[in-house]
């Protein structure tokens, strides 16, 4: 049932001890809620959780929101707030002799066991991003979820500590929450314990866009509670998220109330970029510019064609499937060092000379003369000359002598090995790498560090999940992934897992936009696509 006061509903359940789930779509604040319920906590239950020794959790999925949730309630003690990771490892890496037995077992599961046959009990156990090596005692992310299922399955008495400890658990986005966390909370913790312990769930299902999740949860333990405003996004906005959605029918209750939305199928115009150019220039004549709107595409590789690093994302790509993220992390000793060239010739160019100095001090020359003035201005406005027109390679052929930034010993070593003899297979291909990413344009480097550095108008759709913008354009081209298709899901003709990802995807798009939303396809929409496009866009305008 839906209740228009959504913190009065939390509040009848915490008093009463119940769990519960709060369902609220895009731009409902979701986040507000929890916060507000936090709040209530501890003005209600201070006195008794000080008493007691008890805490308050609050697990996020990101460090982000983390920080965002600690930021509204003060950092108060009395409440630990954490990603899922941190809450689990806390409570189980007290318990090492469990720990390790649990490991052992667990080690028999697993697609390749490690041999502990003759391997003692670590002294210390550790949690560790760096990935599982248990014989020397490190787990990793998703082993400590899984251990910490094992544990509670096996010993009840720490279950009881638990919650005795936490005697009310909020998780936000949950959807994006494994299935085995939410099984550990509702079929082990909820309900527990003297005070039963309160799992409180707030989220929306159709915001999972990670595979990992969880998505929809429908438990008896829980109090469903629907919260139906969207204090984001315009009328005509929400009534296209509203023909998504009719399950749940959002009323526009912000300030926001108009606004404009555009449906661009262009079958005048042969599939491709000039379908894009077409709707830019469109949505121009209507006030729409690359200022005031965001364009989501789904991929790096959209984006990077659009703003012309196709190259170099594709030498990444040829390193592995970790490639392109390790671009885009800055976690590779090339893309770390152009980085930093690249910081240099912005500090220079805006007239930063605290930022300068500071990244010359990183480097072989400190200014102490006027002299040292007239030759590192010289130097960058020889490099900006080379950045401009030259490749990769010539840029790191003129720093090597330069007297601005010291070439780091990796990239050194790499420069190297490029022609070097008799190299090994792992060797080799990162010297196919190295002489391959010094023929790309380093027009490409620039291009690419805007786009992480966001002082460009595009980013993907993954990335902007609990962004918003007064504009938002959603580029749509079925032909560059797999893992999604919008015409098939709007023509209802894919399987069901890709129709829940394609629809979860797209909504969490449109549902970014404040004032105006524009949907460009790419591509032709396949038979019965269109029909259905066209009665979600019935509100706005749609541009055959």
């Amino acid at each position: 049932m839906a209740r228009l006061n959504t913190l009065e509903a939390v509040v009848e359940e915490l008093d009463a001890r119940r769990s519960f789930l709060v369902e609220a779509g895009a731009g409902a604040g979701k986040t507000t809620d929890l916060v507000h319920a936090l709040q209530y906590l501890l003005n209600r239950r201070r006195s008794e959780l000080e008493a007691h020794g008890r805490l308050i959790a609050c697990i996020t999925y990101t460090n982000v929101a983390k920080k965002k949730i600690l930021e509204r309630i003060s950092s108060d003690p009395l409440v630990a707030v954490g990603t899922i990771h941190e809450f689990l490892w806390s409570v189980i890496q007290a318990y090492p002799r469990e720990l390790w037995q649990q490991i052992l077992d667990y080690n028999e599961t697993l697609s390749k066991p490690e041999d502990l046959t003759e391997v003692a009990a670590p002294s210390v156990i550790e949690y560790s991003d760096r990935g599982r090596k248990l014989s020397e005692g490190r787990i990793s992310h998703d082993d400590v979820i899984a251990l910490s299922l094992r544990l509670a399955a096996t010993h009840p008495k720490l279950i009881r500590i638990i919650t005795s400890k936490y005697p009310v658990i909020f998780v936000d986005e949950y959807q994006d929450t494994s299935p085995k966390t939410i099984d550990l909370l509702l079929n082990h913790l909820a309900g527990v314990g003297k005070d039963p312990c309160v799992i409180g769930l707030f989220g929306d299902s159709m915001q999972k866009i990670y595979r990992s999740g969880v998505g929809a949860v429908r438990h008896d333990k829980l109090t469903p509670i629907t919260k139906i405003e969207n204090y984001r996004c315009s009328r005509p906005v929400v009534d296209v998220l509203n023909k998504m959605r009719p399950e749940l029918r959002q009323q526009a209750s912000g300030k926001q109330q108009e606004g404009e939305v555009h449906l661009f199928l262009s079958t005048d115009v042969p599939p491709g970029p000039r379908r894009l150019d077409a709707a830019q220039a469109t949505l121009a004549s209507r006030g729409w510019s690359l200022e005031n709107a965001k364009y989501l595409l789904l991929t790096h590789r959209g984006i990077a064609g659009t703003l012309e690093y196709a190259n170099l994302l594709e030498q990444y790509r040829q390193l592995g499937s970790h490639g392109p993220d390790d671009l885009m992390a800055r976690n590779e000793p090339y893309i770390q060092y152009l980085t930093q060239i690249e910081a240099l010739s912005t500090a220079y160019q805006a007239r930063d000379f605290v930022e300068l100095t500071d990244l010359l001090s990183q480097g072989r020359r400190r200014i102490t003369q006027h002299t040292d003035k007239r030759i590192i201005n010289e130097a960058i406005r020889e490099l900006d000359t080379v950045r401009a027109t030259g490749t990769i390679g010539d840029v790191l052929d003129l720093m090597a002598d330069s007297p601005l930034l010291a070439m780091p010993g990796r990239v050194k070593d790499r420069e190297r090995r490029r022609t070097a003899a008799d190299l090994d297979e792992r060797h080799k291909r990162q010297a196919d790498f190295s002489n391959n990413i010094r023929d790309v344009s380093y027009r490409e480097v620039i291009s690419v560090t805007q786009f992480i550095d966001e002082l460009t108008p595009f980013s993907t759709q993954h990335g902007v999940k609990g962004d918003e913008f007064e504009n938002v354009v959603v580029v749509i081209d079925d032909s560059v992934w797999t893992m999604y298709n919008i015409g098939k899901m709007l023509a209802g003709t894919d399987k069901p897992e890709r129709t829940e990802r394609s629809r979860n995807l797209f909504y969490v798009c449109c549902s970014r936009a404040r004032r105006g939303l524009a949907v460009v396809f790419i591509n032709n929409l396949p038979d019965g696509a269109d029909a259905t496009a066209r009665d979600w866009f019935a509100s706005g305008t749609v541009h055959p």
